[in-house]
């Protein structure tokens, strides 16, 4: 990795706060990686700590972002020695507007139609960041999985999807923050 964001206080877990009431059940939970293909992976959530995934805030080698304002980043996980990249799937959605984030290998800096930015701890995305303010993000969504749970197979996992529309949490899910743990 080359540089990491003047404003991250180093390596960070992403954890989990329930908004607007939600089932708790997805409250203080963790980012992880499921392993779906080589190189693929489902972003899931788990209670454990030590089950997260350490991530960076990274900007690139000098020059790269230029066009992108000092705020924002990608967030890059060190997965088995390789640079693996927090990345919200994008395209066409039939689920209300929901589409789920993965954590694929690669390391590439923000770019105007994949990068975060954070408010306060807060971690935000943006698939527009060459507008103002930032665009095509509408929260963060925990919601129960077609993948199993790490451990016990016979109980569905939890994913972290997020909202590319604004409304209400589908069934089996909560609007939830992510927060930077340092």
């Amino acid at each position: 990795m080359a540089s990491v964001t003047s404003y991250s206080n180093g390596p960070f877990v992403l954890r989990t706060r329930v908004n607007n009431g939600g089932d708790a059940k997805f409250d203080n939970l963790y980012v992880f990686a499921y392993h779906t293909g080589a190189g693929l992976n489902d972003a899931m959530l788990r209670t454990e700590p030590q089950s997260a995934v350490s991530a960076t805030a990274f900007t690139g080698g000098a020059g790269s972002g230029s066009t992108l304002g000092a705020q924002f980043f990608a967030v890059l996980f060190q997965i088995g020695g390789s640079p693996y990249e927090l990345m919200p799937a994008t395209g066409y959605t039939s689920y209300s507007g929901v589409l789920p984030v993965r954590i694929n290998v690669n390391g590439a800096p923000p770019s105007t139609d994949n990068a975060f930015y954070f408010e306060g701890n807060k971690l935000r995305w943006t698939s527009s960041a060459d507008s103002s303010p930032p665009g095509g993000f509408y929260g963060w969504l925990a919601c129960q999985s077609t993948h199993p749970a790490i451990g016990t197979p016979s109980i569905k996992g939890t994913q972290l999807f997020y909202r590319t529309v604004p409304g209400t949490a589908p069934a089996g899910c909560a609007d939830v923050d992510l927060l930077a743990v340092y």
